[in-house]
């Protein structure tokens, strides 16, 4: 009964090692407990300072999902939405959607969301990050490195 166990685990160990190091779509797929993104336009917009997101192991098939949008002052609107992502035959599609956050008159959004997965997959967050002032908006995306989740 333990060489079925140890053989089971290593073959969910494993799991993760057939694409583990490679990269999808801009994410390196990992066995990191967090990863992070931060996405800094400045060169292209006048209003959007930043857009950040992370997405973190809190337990057994448990994450928790942050992005954040700071614009470089205080604008008519801000926003930030985040997206759960899961690589599924090659390709990272939606598996949840965060809490819409947006704000007026300020500098700063968040949200934060706590969300139960699916084990044996590579999990990333995607944000949408925006700042409008008057008729102009500055938008841009970020991406996650993968996460594996056993």
């Amino acid at each position: 009964m333990l060489l079925l166990c140890m053989a089971l685990g290593s073959l969910q160990a494993s799991a993760a090692d057939d694409q583990l190091g490679t990269v999808v779509d801009g994410s390196l797929l990992t066995e990191e407990t967090e990863v992070e993104s931060v996405v800094y336009p400045l060169a292209r917009y006048s209003y959007l300072a930043t857009g950040t997101g992370t997405l973190t192991l809190t337990g057994t098939r448990t994450v928790r999902m942050t992005g954040s949008t700071t614009a470089t002052s205080s604008v008519d609107r801000i926003k930030v939405q985040m997206y759960l992502q899961r690589l599924k035959n090659g390709t990272w599609v939606n598996y949840q959607t965060g809490t819409l956050g947006i704000k007026y008159n300020t500098y700063y959004v968040s949200t934060t969301d706590t969300i139960t997965v699916e084990g044996g997959y590579y999990y990333r967050a995607c944000g949408a990050h925006a700042a409008t002032e008057g008729s102009t908006t500055d938008s841009t995306s970020s991406y996650t490195d993968g996460m594996w989740i056993n």
